[in-house]
């Protein structure tokens, strides 16, 4: 992730204030959302996100990325990535309803039954970038139902090298999917990414509308839901590339790649776990 030519805005949970201006670490603000909202327009606007971060978020107000052309990006590795936690109401969510907004290193976890969504993005969310981040779970009552919800007209999307987890458990039937594509799409990219959780619709889901030029490749799925959950199921004439990915899903009556009309190439499936996968769709004769 590299800086914008725009302003860099400082945010520290820990050492920040509220009415801060946000312009140094020493005067940090307290949350992203006073952040975005000192950022200009399609200027190239940073936030920077302190090691340790912390905020919560109740309702679906609580983060609104409405400024075009920000990156924020948290720094920190391991227990100091910054967390937003979501939690109160199951509609708290990261919400982008500007262009070309950008997610780096941030870490966003459900605290609540049936979160609907950790990113959602309407249509003006188009140009989204989410890389480096993760989407997770605290408990087997405690999910994020979808990890990224993508509106009908959310275009030109990357999604890269990004984690999805859902407690391990088959217990855990609350996630639908890691990645949702609500209806059509075009040019949207994911790429690898590690998603492995108990999903009842797919690990990536697009099966609602058809999407133009989709583009995946390199991920490692694994799907444990062993009653509806697919790993890749996109429309059947959805458009694009699905290659090299590596999947496992559970449940042995279904395909572990499901899309017609999709380009396909060196894609491995398997129905069982400590099985190699073999190549799916069938090799072409």
């Amino acid at each position: 992730m590299l800086l914008g030519p725009g302003k860099t805005f400082y945010v520290d949970s820990v050492h920040g204030g509220a009415s801060y201006d946000g312009l140094s670490w020493a005067t940090a603000l307290t949350t992203i959302d006073l952040a975005i909202n000192k950022c200009t327009a399609s200027h190239g606007d940073n936030i920077l996100v302190a090691p340790y971060h912390a905020e919560t978020l109740v309702d679906a107000a609580g983060l609104v990325c409405d400024t075009a052309g920000i990156n924020i990006i948290g720094i920190g590795r391991g227990a100091a990535i910054p967390t937003i936690t979501l939690g109160t109401a199951t509609a708290a969510t990261i919400t982008v309803t500007a262009a070309d907004v950008s997610f780096y290193n941030i870490k966003v976890i459900a605290a609540l039954a049936n979160i609907a969504a950790g990113i959602t993005a309407s249509a003006a969310g188009t140009g989204l970038t989410v890389e480096n981040c993760w989407f997770c779970d605290s408990a087997i009552d405690k999910e994020l139902v979808i990890g990224i919800s993508l509106a009908t007209g959310a275009d030109n999307v990357l999604i890269r090298n990004n984690r999805f987890t859902t407690v391990i458990s088959a217990g855990t039937g609350g996630c639908a999917s890691a990645i949702k594509f609500v209806g059509t799409h075009t040019n949207c990219r994911i790429i690898g990414n590690y998603i492995h959780g108990n999903y009842s619709a797919a690990c990536i889901d697009g099966i609602t509308g058809a999407g133009i030029f989709a583009d995946i490749y390199d991920n490692r799925l694994i799907n444990i839901d062993t009653d509806a959950g697919l790993v890749i199921n996109m429309k059947s004439d959805t458009t694009g590339f699905v290659a090299r990915n590596l999947c496992v899903g559970i449940l042995d009556t279904a395909a572990p790649v499901v899309g017609a009309a999709l380009a396909a190439a060196e894609n491995y499936g398997s129905n069982a776990l400590g099985a190699s996968g073999i190549i799916k769709p069938a090799v072409d004769s």
